[in-house]
């Protein structure tokens, strides 16, 4: 470094140091702000939300530590024109994409693919985002025979404890550094590509059953017209599945009956509106957006569901 501060070249140049972000929000949506996720994460457990984020972010690589408070069902697609990969650091991630967990896998999120999966509270866990290009060029310099389209949506159920706990201490070393580490950065992209690509037998993709097919009809259409309180029984008649079927789907995957969760579907989308507009939007106007009509009732359920009320988002 010292031969870099003292040379007389001009074209050389001090690496950029890495920016740092760290905050708590009431819901986890709002670090959209400045991510270039597609979140669309929803509470569906009761009570006070606490979403913590903590980002480093230099030109090789991003990282974000993150924790929820409350089990969440988190729908979205990774950023485009990136490789991400994510790793959960307690056995609170669930369900992925119809597979269930029992042990903090090793995630790949691909470039600009879906997820859908559900985290109890107290979940938390590291994100690793790279420039899909200079991935591959770390890829072709490890001679890892793979293409960029062989690093999409998939799941390793573990990695050894050994290289596990190796690539944690990696992550949470540069979330300590405030300056810049390219090596350290690089050595920390070759690891997970080499893990990434080298997990291929026992990579885990999802499974397609007719409840997971009858769970995603019924969401698809609690949400095509988000304006509307549709009653179940009218959804299950739209799809063609029987209250029963769609019962017992929703509470193995959410913990939850239908009614239950399209009700904390619509208090997040309320909730998310009033976090976005604040006051230049009326609490009733923006629980009448999503279908609900007796404001007291609502007011209720938004206090159940969040631990405050309406007024207090806005504040």
């Amino acid at each position: 470094m010292d031969r870099i501060k003292n040379s007389t070249k001009q074209d050389l140049a001090l690496p950029e140091a890495p920016r740092f972000f760290e905050a708590t929000f009431r819901d986890p949506n709002q670090i959209t702000a400045i991510s270039k996720w597609d979140m669309d994460f929803r509470q569906i457990e009761d009570g006070e939300m606490q979403a913590d984020f903590k980002v480093r972010s230099s030109p090789l690589i991003s990282v974000v530590k993150f924790g929820f408070s409350r089990r969440v069902h988190q729908i979205g697609a990774s950023p485009k024109g990136h490789l991400t990969f994510g790793i959960p650091t307690h056995s609170k991630l669930t369900d992925w994409k119809g597979i269930s967990i029992k042990t903090p896998p090793f995630l790949s999120f691909g470039s600009g693919d879906e997820f859908d999966c559900i985290s109890d509270s107290g979940f938390g866990g590291y994100t690793m985002t790279v420039e899909t290009e200079y991935a591959m060029k770390i890829v072709e310099k490890l001679g890892i025979t793979a293409s960029d389209t062989e690093f999409g949506a998939f799941l390793l159920p573990a990695t050894p404890p050994d290289r596990s706990a190796a690539l944690l201490n990696d992550i949470q070393a540069l979330l300590a550094n405030p300056i810049s580490s390219e090596q350290g950065e690089t050595h920390l992209i070759e690891e997970l590509l080499r893990i990434a690509s080298g997990g291929g037998a026992d990579r885990r993709e999802p499974r397609i059953n007719r409840k997971a097919l009858a769970l995603s009809a019924a969401v698809d259409r609690m949400t095509a017209t988000p304006d509307e309180n549709v009653p179940i029984s009218e959804i299950c008649g739209d799809i063609s599945v029987s209250l029963r079927t769609l019962e017992r789907a929703f509470n193995e995957k959410f913990g939850i009956g239908p009614k239950a969760y399209y009700t904390r579907l619509r208090l997040n989308w309320v909730r998310r509106l009033l976090v976005e507009q604040g006051s230049e939007i009326s609490i009733s106007d923006a629980a009448n957006r999503y279908g609900f009509w007796h404001i007291g009732q609502f007011s209720q359920d938004y206090r159940k569901c969040f631990g405050e009320l309406p007024s207090a988002t806005v504040d």
